[in-house]
């Protein structure tokens, strides 16, 4: 009896680790989203939260440029727009500091803020 128990239990828990599987695996990165209009690029800077649309924003420390990352327009199910472990660490009061692999969503317009995505950070610094 206690080995059918022990069985079923395993079988449920098989069941259940192979449903969500699946779900998780279907979740790509920024760089193959279908709506990107251009090449990803590096852009070494200081992503924010802010009020207002995009919430989430990348200041180009190099150029002075501020991009947002997009989470309503170009928001896709199965698609990152912003990395989990970035999007755990921002909020209201804390800046990231990266090397920022983004790739476009607009093209870049004088005067108007360039819509992107985040593909990966590297040399990462939290304040």
């Amino acid at each position: 009896m206690l080995t059918h128990i022990i069985g079923s239990a395993f079988l449920i828990a098989a069941v259940t680790v192979s449903a969500m599987s699946p779900q998780l695996a279907a979740e790509k990165s920024c760089h193959e989203h279908p709506r990107l209009v251009g090449k990803c690029f590096n852009v070494h800077g200081r992503l924010s939260s802010y009020n207002g649309n995009p919430a989430v924003r990348l200041w180009n420390l190099r150029t002075k440029r501020m991009l947002g990352v997009s989470d309503q327009k170009y928001k896709l199910e199965g698609y990152r727009n912003l990395p989990e472990d970035l999007a755990k660490r921002l909020d209201g009061d804390t800046n990231i500091y990266a090397d920022f692999l983004v790739c476009p969503f607009t093209t870049a317009k004088p005067r108007e803020m360039q819509l992107i995505c985040i593909d990966t950070a590297k040399n990462i610094l939290v304040k």
